[in-house]
């Protein structure tokens, strides 16, 4: 069979298409047809391991609908004692990688994914998918080739987005800058500018990452701190001509030089909860509308926009998937006894759920909870031609403020109001505490070094911002009062001294920066201090 690598390399865009966004083409009935297939697979590799037996019980499910009334819904510490120590005896499967998350929640130092060689395949086809899909116009359009550059904006392994570019580079021969291997001995920061000061001579076609990280990249070309000093590589013809094009662009444009005016992007992919809070910003500074993805590192790539940036579409292959109906999901949150049902892809509606998946091909996450809420927003994208179910991503299901029951705060909310407003600030906590012997929302900001705006007056904007953003903080406060909400300014410097304390203990790289949701009193004491 013919790799990915190869049909880039020989420019055969129709199979590659087919091979990896023929998925697109499928209509729900065709969808669950490979979803069953893979299960039953996966039920079959399951039973022969320890770990399968302990998940799937004494009875080994024959069909997809026994495996769903049958099999129990799952958490982390259901796998703790087989994952923690790596007991890749007791899978399926001897582990290719062993993938690791943050275990942000605090329950765990961290969390430990055991991955197959088709799993990681899987990585690199998914984001090819999403790469061919960032630089589309339409269906079956690819513009990938070999040669193309990819700026390193992702951590290095162990953390799954490291394995990503690994299997991206080994699926597709892309050149990143830095090299994968150079990359893993530097600091984010210093990866970035690193990557920026090779991309003047390289060029560059594709970057992916945090939509806030690149927003602020834009922001530092704007006023002057982007990599664009002087060095002797730029004396190379190739680099004098790009900048020279640059600022001649800037200046047509009567702006500061831009990321845009340097390099003429194919595509933009950007994953977690501030896509659309950061989209306008990113298009304004790079030239390309951001791509939206959705991955984990228990399941890989779930789901990612198409060309339209619109809903995301779910893949097939890499896990099965299910959802707990939201009114399940609070009732169980108030209720751990209670057992919440679950609906397949083929029986969503537009509403919240939460998200419930079992790995394919070989690995051992089954009916698993890993806490995320999503939001089926439409059945289709007509535009795209795509008949299947669109969906966003919702919320953390713990990191969900609720007021009363009558108002709902979410993190892609919260900072939504907050870059409204026009604040110049550095970073924000948001957490539900009680005061007076009511709920509230504490929002906690540092402003930026100079910026002599006060408590109050961030109040108001604050407050005039969720007024119009959110129609059910207007019916709060028109029904229970004006007092449910209080601002609190941080010192100057705050979050980047949390952070140094942070880096000199040793914190592992996701427990540097405090959670902007319900951060705890202990870090919220430091950020005061």
């Amino acid at each position: 069979m013919t790799t990915t690598a190869e049909l880039i390399r020989q420019g055969k865009k129709a199979e590659i298409w087919t091979k990896l966004c023929g998925y697109l083409d499928l209509n729900v009935q065709e969808f669950m047809k490979i979803q069953e297939r893979l299960l039953l697979e996966q039920i079959d590799y399951l039973k022969k391991s320890e770990i399968g037996k302990h998940l799937l019980g004494p009875k080994v499910p024959s069909t997809m609908e026994e495996f769903c009334n049958t099999v129990p819904l799952t958490s982390y510490k259901d796998y703790y004692p087989f994952l923690n120590e790596q007991k890749s005896d007791a899978l399926p499967f001897e582990p290719y990688a062993w993938m690791r998350t943050s275990g942000r929640s605090g329950e765990y130092p961290w969390k430990w994914s055991p991955y197959t060689k088709s799993m990681f395949d899987q990585l690199g086809e998914g984001s090819l998918a999403a790469i061919i899909c960032s630089s589309a116009t339409r269906k079956g359009e690819v513009m990938i080739d070999a040669k193309n550059v990819c700026l390193l904006g992702t951590a290095p392994p162990p953390y799954m987005s490291g394995y990503l570019s690994l299997s991206v580079e080994e699926q597709s021969g892309f050149t990143f800058v830095p090299s994968l291997k150079e990359g893993e001995k530097l600091g984010f920061a210093e990866r970035i500018n690193v990557g920026f000061k090779l991309g003047m001579i390289t060029g560059l076609d594709y970057f992916y990452g945090l939509a806030s990280i690149l927003a602020k990249i834009g922001e530092r070309f704007e006023t002057g701190g982007g990599s664009t000093k002087f060095s002797a590589a730029m004396l190379r013809p190739n680099v004098l001509i790009r900048l020279i094009k640059g600022f001649v662009s800037a200046k047509i444009g009567k702006r500061n030089l831009l990321p845009k005016d340097i390099w003429n992007l194919q595509g933009v992919l950007t994953g977690g909860t501030d896509t659309d809070i950061f989209r306008e910003k990113i298009k304004y500074y790079w030239g390309k509308d951001p791509l939206e993805g959705y991955a984990c590192t228990e399941a890989g790539i779930l789901a990612f926009q198409s060309w339209t940036t619109k809903g995301m579409t779910f893949m097939p292959y890499g896990n099965f998937l299910e959802f707990i109906p939201y009114e399940d999901h609070i009732k169980n949150k108030q209720d751990k006894n209670f057992k919440p049902r679950t609906v397949l892809f083929s029986d969503l509606q537009p509403g919240i759920y939460e998200l419930v998946f079992t790995n394919l091909l070989g690995g051992v996450f089954t009916r698993y909870r890993v806490g995320d809420l999503i939001e089926c927003i439409s059945l289709q994208d007509d535009e795209a031609g795509i008949m299947l179910p669109q969906i966003r991503f919702y919320s953390r299901g713990d990191d969900i403020i609720d007021l009363a029951g009558l108002v709902r705060f979410t993190e892609r909310t919260i900072w939504q109001v907050i870059e409204e407003t026009k604040i110049n600030y550095v970073d924000w906590v948001a957490r539900k505490e009680e005061l007076d012997g009511k709920p509230i929302l504490h929002i906690y900001l540092e402003l930026k070094p100079g910026d002599s705006a006060t408590e109050a007056e961030l109040d108001q904007l604050i407050r005039e911002s969720f007024r119009i953003i959110s129609v059910e903080f207007s019916d709060f406060e028109n029904l229970l009062g004006k007092d449910h909400l209080l601002i609190t300014r941080f010192k100057d410097g705050a979050f980047a001294r949390y952070m140094d304390e942070q880096m000199r203990a040793g914190a592992d790289l996701a427990h540097v920066k405090p959670t902007h949701m319900q951060a705890p009193d202990k870090v919220i004491k430091r950020l005061m201090s």
